[in-house]
Order: structure tokens, then sequence, then C-alpha cells
């Protein structure tokens, strides 16, 4: 009896300790695992920040003429977005400690300085005229600020390397302690142990996928010609921060733009496997073929030869835009979530063909042609789709109107979005939403086409 009890008390400790254990390593890989997200969102900006300096420098350089409005519009807006950028990589650059980083920091600040009160702010004034001098110094001065960016991304980079790997030394310690107390405890200890070992290295498996496939699949922005660009993506997998959705933007030549959206069947890694086929085998289409319904009947062939699930199917957008008329012509697989801004007037793009992988019937090419300032909103279904908590839909006219009531710029307009899906989700998304919004900057004024 007394040896039951003992037993009994022996086992319960081995449980309670494996329980403590994990939940312990759980929490220190979320506060890991949150920090190495963020110190990666931060290299990401990083990228933002240097595009915006070649604008800046572009703005300014006007090979002795005096800066025109155009000008002066692009710089402060191209500052402006720089400055909100910094600001958010010296939070995370203060809360990582890098100190190095932080000192870079400081001294772009100062370079970024004398660029704006003693070149910027006297040419824009005219009091300073355009010279080679000049032209001189804002190459040295853009030279300079690049190798402290290229500084600070370095540290960030080294930074989340640092924090990969203590990720894994605290999912190898968990799986070490565990090992010990297999021999403590028993066959009953060494079936939890074993069972706990095998999940954190499918944790750490598919972090590896989950990376690999986030570079595979996730579109940095490419500068376009006239356009500004802002984008969002949520997986409702928060540990796999990967799934079915997608958006891309691709050059194909110094005026056209590829620009796609899709929405895979399915969430989490598998849908995501799928949707870095979607995007390469679209963007390998559309350098043959400048036809939006062409690139869609293509694919859709591709798919349904390459695909072997029966079960899954595609709802996507292609549009070829051009950058210089202001002009789209897209083709639409069953995805019904693309919108036209107008101000504040919105109108929905309609669908042009059948989703991807269910029948292979033609589809129909459309255009639209811009007005200046009109923007181009593409979403995927997690915002039409966005229950509240008696489990009703979000529906198209709701969406619409909070596609209306967004900011104007891009980025802000794609964070308003995500935000409105999450209060209406009650703060926890329940499906992957990815958002591409690109406001136009038409050289000339045209006649606004609705649809033809």
């Amino acid at each position: 009896m007394a040896g039951t009890i003992a037993s009994t008390l022996f086992i319960a400790a081995a449980i309670f300790f494996s329980l403590r254990v994990a939940t312990v390593t759980r929490t220190r890989l979320a506060i890991l695992l949150a920090r190495e997200h963020t110190v990666a969102d931060a290299a990401m900006l990083m990228s933002r920040v240097a595009l915006s300096r070649v604008d800046i420098v572009g703005a300014l350089q006007v090979e002795g003429r005096a800066p025109s409005a155009a000008a002066q519009k692009t710089f402060l807006r191209a500052d402006a977005l720089r400055r909100r950028e910094l600001g958010k990589i010296e939070r995370v650059v203060v809360a990582e400690n890098l100190t190095g980083a932080a000192a870079a920091l400081d001294l772009y600040g100062g370079v970024d300085r004398v660029l704006l009160r003693e070149i910027a702010e006297p040419m824009f004034a005219g009091k300073l005229i355009p010279s080679d001098e000049i032209e001189e110094s804002i190459r040295v001065l853009s030279e300079v600020e690049g190798n402290y960016e290229r500084s600070i991304t370095l540290d960030l980079a080294r930074r989340e390397d640092a924090l990969d790997a203590q990720i894994k030394s605290t999912i190898d310690s968990a799986i070490y302690l565990r090992s010990l107390w297999l021999l403590a405890f028993g066959a009953l200890a060494l079936g939890i142990n074993l069972y706990s070992a095998r999940l954190y290295r499918q944790l750490a498996d598919e972090r590896t996928v989950t990376k690999i496939l986030q570079r595979a699949f996730i579109s940095s922005h490419v500068p376009l010609p006239n356009c500004e660009i802002g984008s969002a993506y949520k997986s409702a997998d928060a540990h796999a921060a990967v799934g079915g959705d997608l958006f891309d933007v691709y050059r194909l030549s110094n005026e056209l733009a590829l620009l796609l959206i899709a929405d895979v069947s399915g969430k989490g890694v598998d849908a995501a496997v799928i949707t870095a086929f979607v995007k390469f085998t679209v963007r390998g289409i559309a350098l043959r073929r400048r036809d939006p319904a062409q690139i869609l009947s293509e694919f859709n062939v591709a798919f349904g030869q390459t695909i072997e699930n029966p079960y899954l199917f595609v709802s996507m957008f292609v549009g070829i835009l051009d950058t210089t008329k202001g002009e789209l012509i897209y083709a639409s697989a069953g995805h019904d979530s693309a919108f036209v801004r107008h101000g504040h007037d919105v109108r929905q793009l309609s669908v042009t063909g059948p989703v991807i992988g269910v029948l292979l019937e033609p589809y129909e090419t459309k255009s639209v042609i811009f007005d200046d300032g009109d923007s181009l909103v593409l979403v995927t279904d997690g915002l039409t789709e966005a229950r509240n908590k008696a489990g009703e839909l979000l529906g198209e006219e709701a969406a619409m109107q909070i596609v209306a009531d967004g900011p104007q710029e891009p980025q802000q307009l794609a964070n308003f979005i995500v935000e409105r899906i999450r209060e209406r989700c009650g703060g926890t998304l329940r499906d992957d939403v990815a958002i591409l919004a690109i406001r136009m900057h038409v050289p000339e004024a045209h006649d606004v086409e609705r649809e033809s």
C-alpha cells in the first residue's frame, strides 16, 4: 500500500514537473518569438527607409533647375514616411539595447538634419541655387546615410540571429531536462517526455519551414513610378505566421507592373506551400503574356495538372498596371474584394470568371483608368468574411464603407483595414488576410472609365 502511494506520488510529481517545465518553456518561447518578429519587422522597415532616401535624393537633384512643386511634394511625403519608420525602428533598437544601432541612428539623424537645414529647406525656399557642387553634396550625404542604414540593418540581423539561437537553446534545454527525468521517472515519464520532445522538435522544424515560406511568398514593395504602395499580411495561425493568402507587386518593364492577390483554400503551412507555387507560376506566365484573362486561363490549366488535391481551389485577381497612363487591365477568378476608391467614393470591380481549380472556362479582361489620387484596394476574404461575436459576416457593403472611411495614404489605409477586422473579430483574426493598396499619381488628367 505504501509502495503504491509512493509510486502514485512519484508519478504525480513527474507529471507536475513536466507540465511546469512545458509551461515555463512555452512562455519563454512566446516572448523570444515575439521579440524575433519585432526585430525582423524593424529590419524590413529599414528597406522602406532606404527607398524613401532614394525618393528624397531624386527630388533634390534637379540638374541645375529650381525644384518644382511636385518635387517638393515628393520630398515632404518621402521625408515624413522615413521619419515615421525611423521612429518605429528606434523603439525596437532601444528595447533591444542595440548600442551600435542606436549610435548609428543618432549619426543618421545628424546627417539628415544637415541635408534638411542646409540644402533642402533653402533650395525649396529659393535661397539656394542648385549646382554641381550641391548635387555632389547631396550624393555624398546620401551615401553616408546609406552606410548607416546598412550598419543598423546588420545590427538588427545579428540580434535576430541571437534570438534565433536563444530559441533553439531553449528548445534544446527543455529536451535535455526531459531526458534526465526520463531515466528517473520510468516508462510513464518516458512516454510523456518523448511526446513533449517531439512537439518541440516539430515547433523548431515548423519555424524553419515558416521562415523559408515567408521569404518565398511574402512580397516586399518594389517602387513603381507614379504610385504609392501599402500592404499588410496577417495570418490567422499565430504560430505559423504564414497561410493561404498572397499579394504580389512585380515589375514587368519600366511602365508595366503585375499586381496579384490570391486566396488559397485552407490555412497554415500547407496552404502557404501552394501559395508560393501560385506566386512564381503567375510571374512566369506574366513575363510571356500581358493579357490578364490569358494569364488566368493558362494558370488554371497548370494548377489542375500540378495540384493533385481536387478539393483545393484559388480565388485570385490579376492586373497589369500601366503606371504612365494610369490604366489597369485586370481579370478576376472569383475574387470579389477588389475596389477602386475615388475620394471617398468606392466601387467594386466585378468578377470576370470562375475560381481557379474548379472549371476550365474562359476569363474576361476588363480595364479601369484612374484619376490622379485614385486608389486600387485589393483584399482577401478575411475582410468581407470577418465575423462579430454573433457570428455575422461583415459583407461587401460594410467592407466598402471601411475602405471609404480609411486614410488616403496606402500604408495607413492597409493598417486601418486590419484594425477594423480585429475590432470586429474581438481582437483575434479568424481568417488570414492580405491587403494591397496602391494610390495613383497620374501625370495628366484622365476621364474615369468605371469599367469597359
